[in-house]
């Protein structure tokens, strides 16, 4: 119960808990009903006294029940035995760690791609990502705790209450850390979009579309997580003081204003550079305008020797470009979008790309994520910008 008063804020409504401490010491202690007892005990008077709503009582309740219940059954499977009575299996017991930490994850991260209807193995991804290395050090405490109640009482097992405290602070500075990394993140793109109104939402939904679309070509959780971090960053360039009165002109732009536009993906590059975390990310930012013929810029890549990632932010940044309102035009259609996407294939986009996204089902699926994108990021159309003030996208100036 201790373990569980002592959870911290994860955002959003989250609460992380290093419960699975005690919980699985019980299970290895006692591997029957009695430990699945004790731990839906010690869940519901914990959420009661935290006065949680019924949903979430219950969904707590049988997430931890199902985890233990796996674990325990793991555990048993793999010659476990009650620690009270016998000795260690080394082997079942980090069968019985893995499964629940497994289960655990899953079941959140299962909620969490339907609320926020993205991919369960990207939810999975990001909630692992940081916590593994704790995980495998949390292990030895779960470990000494089981053996010294088996071997030595209680009274000596609650010495471990100040480690476990000390875990607890573990998790939680790494959940930290990674909310302010994403807080900086979103600060970043908010300054952007303060210098220009007309890309309001603009870096989120082409950050969601080239997630999106990273999955659904099939490349791995991480790549994806990399490929959206770059999208979310593809325009930071225009924070530099050169860009705000260009951004804020109506009318086209002289050539020499353009060349100082297309300045934004290099400058935006070297400001990522700076960031040691971001280093994968800058051959994606730098060349998210660069062209599969080869007449893109800054570096007139062509082919394959443009980064997969700003080849798929090529193609969300078009689809943005074209699914969002401006004063001088309505939005496009999804349809029209496709037949744009489609003719500049091996011209602008990479062709692969284009035919493996352009596919009935996964065109399907990217339809989705436009729909959801404009409801979560809408655009802000009243801003009277004009004709080529900077934002000349392939799919409406294709002379650049």
């Amino acid at each position: 119960m201790l373990a569980h008063l002592l959870g911290y804020k994860r955002g959003a409504g989250r609460v992380g808990t290093i419960a699975f401490l005690p919980y699985l010491s019980i299970a290895a202690l006692a591997p029957n009903g009695a430990a699945l007892a004790s731990v839906v005990g010690s869940v519901v008077i914990t959420e009661l006294i935290s006065r949680r709503e019924p949903l979430k009582v219950l969904f707590n309740v049988s997430q931890h029940l199902l985890a233990v219940a796996l674990a325990i059954v793991v555990y048993l499977e793999c010659g476990g035995q009650p620690l009270i009575d016998n000795r260690l299996n080394i082997v079942a017991f980090v069968a019985m760690f893995a499964t629940y930490m497994t289960t655990n994850r899953a079941v959140v991260s299962g909620v969490l791609s339907i609320v926020n209807r993205t991919a369960f193995r990207r939810e999975f991804y990001v909630a692992s990502r940081n916590t593994l290395i704790n995980d495998i050090l949390a292990f030895p405490l779960v470990l000494i705790f089981a053996v010294m109640y088996a071997r030595l009482g209680y009274m000596w097992s609650a010495l471990l209450a100040l480690p476990m405290v000390g875990v607890r602070q573990l998790y939680k500075t790494v959940f930290d850390l990674e909310r302010i990394n994403e807080e900086l993140l979103q600060l970043m793109v908010a300054a952007i979009e303060a210098r220009d109104p007309y890309t309001s939402g603009h870096s989120q939904r082409v950050a969601r579309y080239s997630r999106a679309i990273a999955r659904l070509v099939g490349l791995g959780a991480r790549k994806v997580d990399q490929v959206g971090t770059a999208a979310l960053l593809h325009d930071v360039g225009k924070i530099h003081e050169e860009f705000a009165p260009i951004l804020r002109k109506a009318g086209r732009l002289t050539d020499a204003e353009f060349e100082i536009m297309q300045s934004h993906s290099a400058k935006g590059a070297a400001l990522v550079g700076k960031v040691t975390h971001f280093a994968e990310l800058v051959p994606m930012v730098r060349g998210h305008h660069e062209k599969w013929s080869g007449q893109g810029y800054p570096d007139c890549l062509a082919g394959q020797d443009i980064p997969l990632g700003a080849r798929i932010i090529a193609i969300a940044d078009t689809i943005d470009a074209m699914t969002t309102v401006r004063p001088y035009r309505p939005a496009r259609s999804l349809e029209a979008v496709r037949d744009e996407i489609a003719s500049m294939a091996g011209v602008q986009f990479d062709p692969n790309l284009c035919r493996d996204l352009l596919a009935d089902a996964k065109w399907a699926e990217m339809q989705l994520e436009v729909e959801i994108a404009a409801r979560e990021f809408p655009a802000d159309a009243s801003v009277d910008h004009r004709e080529g003030s900077g934002h000349r996208h392939s799919s409406e100036f294709r002379a650049t």
